[in-house]
This record gives C-alpha cells, sequence and structure tokens, in this order.
C-alpha cells in the first residue's frame, strides 16, 4: 500500500462510519418517526414515510445536471403526497434546526477524526466533507458537530442544497472536483462503504476504505487503491508528498 509515488491536492472524506461513529440501521428508523410525527396533521406515519423512500430514490437515480438534489426530492415528494410546499418546507425546517439535535446520542465521535484533518491540513489538502448529498444543510451541520468537526474545517460540504447528484454516481465525484477545481486524479476519496465511496475510482479519484465501519454491499466492488483504519489513514497522509 506504498504512496511514496503519488501527490494528491485534494481529500474527500465521508461522515456517517467514517469521521462519525453512527450506526446508521439504527439511528434512520428513529429519525424517520420523529419526523413523520410532524405531519400527521396532513398523512399517515407510514404513506410518509414510504413517499420519503420514494422521493429520496428519485433523487439518488437523478441525472440531470440542472436539478439540484433537494428540487428532484421535493417535486417528487409534493407529487407523491398531494401536499404543498407551504404545507411541508416550513415544518421540515423548523423539524432539522430544533428537533434533529436531539438524535445526537446516535452519534460518537471517532478518536481519530480531527487527527485526519490535521494531517491534510498539514499538506495543504483542499478538504472536502464527501457525505451523500440527501440531507439538508442543517441535519449535515449538526451531524458534523457530533464528530467534534465544523464547518470551517471544509472547503466545501455537500449537502441537498448544492449538489446536483448522490452517491454512488460518478457525476456526484466529478462535481466536486469541478467545484474545488482540482482535477479527479489529484483527489483521494476516504470512506467507509465499499459502493458508495469506492465508487469514486469511476471518476479517476484514488480511493482510501476506512475499514473501522465497513458497510460491504455485496456483489462486485469498486477497486480500492488503499485500505486501513482512520488512524491508518493519518499515517498514510502524513507520508504523501
Amino acid at each position: 500500500m506504498s504512496n511514496r509515488n503519488k501527490s494528491y491536492r485534494a481529500l474527500l472524506i465521508d461522515l456517517d462510519g467514517t469521521l462519525l461513529n453512527l450506526d446508521i440501521d439504527r439511528f434512520i428508523p428513529v429519525y424517520l418517526e420523529a419526523l413523520s410525527k410532524k405531519f400527521t396533521e396532513f398523512i399517515s406515519q407510514e404513506d410518509f414515510i414510504s413517499h420519503l423512500f420514494k422521493a429520496t430514490s428519485r433523487m439518488v437515480e437523478n441525472d440531470d445536471p440542472l436539478m439540484k438534489n433537494e428540487v428532484v426530492f421535493y417535486d417528487e415528494f409534493y407529487r407523491l403526497t398531494g401536499l404543498e410546499r407551504n404545507q411541508v418546507k416550513s415544518i421540515a425546517d423548523d423539524f432539522y434546526r430544533q428537533e434533529f439535535s436531539a438524535l445526537s446520542f446516535f452519534g460518537k465521535k471517532h478518536p481519530y477524526s480531527r487527527a485526519v484533518i490535521e494531517a491534510a491540513k498539514s499538506k495543504n489538502l483542499v478538504l472536502t466533507l464527501a457525505t451523500n448529498p440527501v440531507f439538508p444543510t442543517a441535519a449535515t451541520m449538526h451531524r458534523l458537530s457530533w464528530s467534534g468537526l465544523s464547518r470551517q474545517d471544509f472547503q466545501l460540504v455537500t449537502t441537498m442544497d448544492n449538489m446536483h447528484f448522490c452517491k454512488p454516481r460518478k457525476e456526484y465525484y466529478l462535481e466536486i472536483a469541478k467545484k474545488i477545481n482540482c482535477p479527479p486524479e489529484q483527489c483521494l476519496m476516504a470512506g467507509n462503504d465499499t459502493l458508495e465511496d469506492l465508487n469514486a475510482s469511476e471518476a479517476g479519484m484514488g480511493t482510501f476504505l476506512v475499514e473501522d465501519f465497513i458497510i460491504q454491499r455485496g456483489g462486485e466492488e469498486p477497486r480500492c487503491d488503499y485500505r486501513g483504519s482512520l488512524e491508518d489513514l493519518v499515517g498514510f497522509i502524513e507520508q504523501l508528498r
């Protein structure tokens, strides 16, 4: 796993399961129940969750570079539920601002998350928080704070508000490369998901599989250039030219 001949200008790094110890399988059901309760005046919790999943799938599948993730999601959600923007957006925004933080007990700081960021800064790498942009900005910032990091640690944080594609599409990674003005081949993507994160290789990026809380999707996995713990990633970065 030698990196002596490699030179990267940018580090893209995942959040959930990488910089943040978050059991996503336990977190998602509780999160959905809390959010759906806010809308029981308009729609049953069961229908709300069903339509939310369908709208999310539509967003993940979107390949229109002119449509931001947020627009794709809400257009589909309004269509499925019959609800109007003024019935949804203000309630959802209030939930993310006021109540989402109560779920912080699901997230724990990784002991090496800060060390990774500091190592990257010492090498003058452009830092991107490359978390799958299926959450609004407020929810992403809450989860980022649970990791002990902040928005100021990154030049770019991907959210549904500022991106046009989702993982594992290669277009997601190409869009990041364009936003940070760095050729894909000079970007390294680090994350714990063998599909969503390693598919950055399809965009020409280097990949580092973080194995602390690995998610294996099954089937044929994209290639992996490097792998190891988050602690290993710190050492890897420190040895970069």
